[in-house]
């Protein structure tokens, strides 16, 4: 019995494969004109189809469950539009514009300057007080009522100067984060929910993990205070409480009077006591319990951070496209799956007080005007 030749023979062996992007939408032939199932190529995340429970209590968003040409694809859903939709959901998070000016309005000064430019130093003038007491009827007698307080002019501070310090630490931050979409993890199906859930979640893991490299910068500033302010122990509502009389008690006042005049980068251990002691008093935020932002960052105990808002910033570097942070998808054949990768760099400007030198190109520190304070709660 001679036995069939069932090879496909392509109708396209002398001429490319795809010509134009039409060609990716429609089956390759056999020799004999009939389409070879599944060689359309990929998938679009436009073809989705919502898959309601029966009692109504609840939908499945299934993706991927057809070809390009609408015919019945293995498996039912695709990893590719998983990620495509994934990487919009991130780009339009943190790359729309409303990211950075949300953390600008309600956690602390920043900017995004364009590729390749430096980051801009803070200037802020100092007012020296000249007011006199005079006498306002009577005679005057220069003798004895003229001003003897010595009038001297202010002076400009700035923070990462334009003129280079030699003295300067290590202020930038490359902050690089990824994880990795396995192709057998979405076969089971999705939901745009669900999508949502795990974009918004990467979003805070990247926030943190980047206040928990800016504490490092800080941590190493050359003027860093750093004062111990005893342990915390008791209830939550005890420990709240002596965090909070700590950072009254030990504000700079020179660099802001009040507590909105500041930012708190906290660890995470102080998150969870500080939102116990705001959902104590009926309150739903802990900024609205503290009376300014707070920052919780990631790993090891470092203190609690005192960082000024009239004098530092995060300088956030554009990519060449004029994004915030870089998402970059890289298809790993190894692993069978997507590594989703988030990139982003800063400069943080806040060490280094410095002012001009009288009559001199160059700078001399200024001692009087130490930026980074951190409590130590320990004994």
């Amino acid at each position: 019995m001679a036995i069939q030749n069932r090879e496909i023979k392509r109708a396209d062996t002398t001429s490319p494969k795809v010509n134009t992007l039409a060609d990716l939408k429609t089956h390759i032939v056999d020799g004999k004109g009939r389409k070879v199932p599944h060689s359309v190529w990929g998938t679009d995340i436009s073809r989705t189809e919502i898959i309601n429970q029966n009692d109504g209590s609840g939908q499945t968003l299934n993706v991927g469950y057809t070809d390009r040409s609408g015919s019945p694809q293995p498996f039912g859903n695709d990893v590719t539009d998983y990620v495509q939709a994934l990487e919009s959901a991130l780009n339009e998070t943190l790359n729309d514009g409303e990211f950075v000016a949300g953390l600008n309005a309600e956690v602390f000064p920043c900017e995004q300057r364009p590729f390749a430019a430096v980051p801009t130093p803070i200037i802020r003038e100092t007012l020296t007080d000249r007011t006199v007491r005079f006498l306002s009827n009577g005679v005057y007698n220069p003798a004895k009522n003229a001003p003897t307080i010595q009038v001297a002019g202010g002076q400009t501070l700035m923070v990462n100067p334009v003129i280079a310090d030699k003295d300067a630490k290590e202020t930038g931050i490359l902050c690089s984060a990824i994880t990795h979409v396995s192709d057998f993890a979405m076969m089971g199906g999705w939901t745009g929910a669900g999508l949502m859930a795990t974009a918004t979640d990467m979003v805070d893991q990247y926030l943190r993990n980047m206040t928990s490299k800016v504490v490092d910068v800080l941590l190493d500033a050359p003027d860093l205070q750093s004062t111990k302010v005893g342990a915390l122990s008791g209830k939550a509502s005890a420990q709240a409480d002596d965090i909070l009389d700590a950072v009254a008690v030990n504000l700079p006042l020179y660099l802001g009077s009040s507590l909105t005049d500041y930012t708190l980068l906290v660890p995470e251990k102080y998150e969870a006591i500080l939102n116990r002691a705001a959902q104590k008093a009926g309150m739903t935020e802990i900024s609205e319990l503290v009376g300014t932002a707070v920052a919780p960052y990631s790993g090891d105990d470092r203190g609690v951070i005192i960082l000024p808002k009239k004098y530092a910033m995060l300088s956030f570097r554009s990519t060449r496209s004029g994004d915030l942070v870089n998402v970059l998808v890289t298809r790993d054949a190894n692993r069978a799956g997507y590594d989703v990768e988030l990139v982003g760099a800063l400069d943080v400007m806040a060490t280094g007080t410095v002012k001009v030198k009288a009559g001199a190109f160059d700078t001399e520190a200024a001692a009087s005007y130490p930026l980074v304070h951190v409590l130590k709660f320990e004994d």
